[in-house]
């Protein structure tokens, strides 16, 4: 077998690992509250499910054209930008969500909190889990991103949002989706030596 410690102890490796855990952290709030936040302000269901298909619609629209945006920016430049749109979802989320059109924005940056972010989280795990390491790799990422990330995440969010409310539970997601960003930033600092 090939001995994985090796690529655990690089820190650019780590802050990867760091991002992603705070990324999914501070994303669980949208998957697993969403339709609960806007039915408490008085959305209908029909609108709650338009505002999910937003998400859908530019999801798929990403996949479908990515290979013309990413060589835009390294990948973890990339990393980067979508924990920022985090940042700016959760923000929106939590201050905004009884403006229609402040929810659609927040709802159109699914494209770069879900879709860009698997995509730029798989391509850095296949270059540094190279070859025979790359199952350990997705793997490591899918227990620490939405293993402990998302079970942290409901447990966190529904203690937060029924004790505090759901504004105060996306305020927080806000905070967590700035500790990504800044996990990304030292990771893209560490790759690209600037």
């Amino acid at each position: 077998k090939v001995p994985v410690l090796p690529v655990l102890r690089q820190r650019a490796v780590l802050w990867f690992f760091a991002a992603a855990f705070f990324h999914v952290l501070s994303h669980i709030g949208i998957y697993v509250f969403f339709s609960l936040y806007l039915d408490s302000l008085g959305y209908s269901k029909t609108m709650i499910g338009l505002l999910w298909a937003v998400s859908v619609i530019v999801e798929i629209g990403w996949f479908f054209t990515q290979s013309r945006w990413l060589p835009m920016l390294s990948l973890t430049g990339w990393l980067v930008l979508c924990s920022a749109a985090m940042v700016l979802r959760m923000g929106i989320t939590a201050s905004s969500a009884s403006v229609l059109v402040a929810l659609l924005l927040a709802q159109a940056l699914h494209a770069f909190t879900f879709a860009t972010h698997h995509t730029v989280c798989i391509a850095l795990l296949s270059h540094h889990f190279p070859g025979r390491l790359r199952g350990r790799g997705q793997a490591l990422f899918t227990v620490i991103g939405y293993g402990f990330g998302g079970v942290t995440g409901v447990l966190a969010g529904g203690a937060l949002a029924s004790r505090l409310g759901f504004e105060l539970m996306y305020g927080a997601a806000t905070v967590l989706a700035l500790v990504a960003t800044l996990c990304a930033w030292r990771m893209h600092r560490l790759e690209t030596g600037r």
